[in-house]
């Protein structure tokens, strides 16, 4: 049997100041919680055993939250990384490497945070840079990491539908970035990043590149057809898509009843993918939830449920609002003369931009998205405080990255010094180097 003894000094970090018991200068960092840190001696440690904890209180946070598109992770880790040809040729912008500076620096200064999601994930299983791009946006993230979209669709369908039911479908949900993110967004955070690497299989990763090529093949023929449509305006095409989720998300639950009952009568074998049902079950099961909470009897679910997803109230949705009006101006575009099909990658975009714009205070993002949400009728519909960028602004970014920093109080400065030393804010531009070594 084997004892292994850990030395508690390991655990014991700057700045020092001096113990207040054996009056040396070794009274470090032990610990740094949400609203709170911890000291202890190096040389004698204390407190130890029943002396109470020398726990300091930290004062109250209100992190900007900034997201930042996978593109902008992408450059970023390729600008830092020598294994990657980018870093190799030195051919990209200088100003990747300028972002990666203010957006580490103002992570580290607790005055920012720029949570991660699914859509990060899935975008980085994509490319043969997986771990490295991981590690980029965990850095930024620490730990905060948005719900995946269509759970983050179900909340918002589901608030929607209690004040629907209730009469009251203009009413604003009752939801907020705080409800939507594993992780706290305005605690201390400690010095360490805890990270765990999953095993993806590869016949996942090929079925999400699939997916992918699918609904970029589905968009490229729906982009052919808006080509012919001369004569409509963007509110026809506002209203066509924004109606359209309600019914494909009952047209789904209906043919996975279908296939359910088959399967029961044995008439077909069950595959791995009728284990888990489709996130339209989920929603309109959330939403019967929802209904029955508000007292609609069981024999009237379906009524209700079938009205309330026909409704044109749907459309003030945000996620439904904000990608229905993106899709209306790529069909404006179509129908005016653009021969450019749309990328692979747009309906990606689309999708993160449509359920995460709303709980941002600022987003970086594609150019052609950003462009759209520039045109009107988007620049005065979709309202949700959050300044967007893209290249189109880059430098604009930057410069409202720096007034964050000078808006910075004094006292808020001095007590991050006092947490993590002086040196804690500079950018962490060895990232990748020092993992090679």
């Amino acid at each position: 049997m084997k004892t292994i003894k850990f030395d508690p000094r390991i655990f014991i970090s700057p700045p020092y100041i001096k113990c207040p018991k054996c009056g040396k200068n070794s009274f470090g960092i032990l610990m740094i919680c949400d609203d709170h840190y911890c000291r202890r001696c190096k040389e004698c440690l204390y407190p130890r055993g029943i002396e109470p904890a020398a726990r300091y209180p930290l004062p109250n946070l209100n992190k900007k939250i900034i997201y930042i598109d996978q593109f902008a992770i992408s450059n970023m880790m390729k600008i830092l990384n020598p294994a990657t040809r980018a870093y190799k040729k030195r051919s990209l912008d200088n100003f990747w490497l300028r972002l990666f500076e203010r957006l580490d620096s103002l992570c580290k200064l607790q005055l920012i945070i720029c949570p991660d999601s699914s859509f990060h994930t899935d975008e980085s299983l994509l490319s043969p840079y997986f771990e490295p791009l991981k590690r980029m946006y965990e850095l930024l993230s620490h730990g905060v990491s948005f719900y995946d979209h269509e759970t983050i669709k179900r909340f918002q369908i589901y608030e929607h539908a209690k004040n629907w039911i209730s009469g009251e479908a203009e009413k604003e949900l009752n939801l907020d970035v705080h409800s939507i993110v594993h992780g706290k967004i305005n605690a201390w955070q400690d010095r360490l990043i805890i990270s765990v690497n999953l095993q993806y299989e590869v016949d996942w990763i090929d079925d999400l590149r699939k997916i992918r090529e699918k609904t970029h093949k589905g968009l490229s023929e729906v982009f052919k057809r808006w080509q012919s449509e001369k004569n409509k305006t963007f509110d026809d095409w506002f209203n066509e898509e924004s109606m359209a989720f309600g019914r494909v998300t009952l047209q789904i639950y209906l043919n996975y009843l279908e296939r359910f009952a088959e399967i029961s009568a044995g008439y077909v074998e069950p595959t791995m993918n009728d284990i888990i049902p489709p996130s339209s079950v989920i929603l309109i099961h959330s939403i019967h939830d929802a209904f029955r909470k508000a007292g609609v009897q069981d024999s009237d679910i379906w009524h209700e449920t079938v009205e309330y997803l026909t409704s044109p109230s749907l459309k003030n949705i945000p996620f439904i609002k904000i990608s229905s009006m993106l899709y209306a101006s790529l069909a404006r575009k179509a129908a005016a003369g653009r021969k450019k099909p749309p990328t692979q990658g747009l309906a990606n975009d689309i999708a993160f931009i449509s359920v995460l714009l709303p709980y941002c205070d600022a987003m970086f993002i594609d150019k052609e998205c950003h462009s759209y949400l520039k045109e009107k009728p988007l620049s005065d519909a979709i309202d949700y405080g959050t300044k967007v960028f893209s290249l189109n602004n880059k430098e604009e970014f930057l410069e409202y990255l720096d007034e964050i920093e000078i808006k910075a109080s004094k006292e808020h400065l001095d007590k991050v010094n006092e947490v993590y030393g002086e040196t804690w804010r500079a950018p962490y531009t060895t990232l990748y180097k020092e993992q090679r070594e």
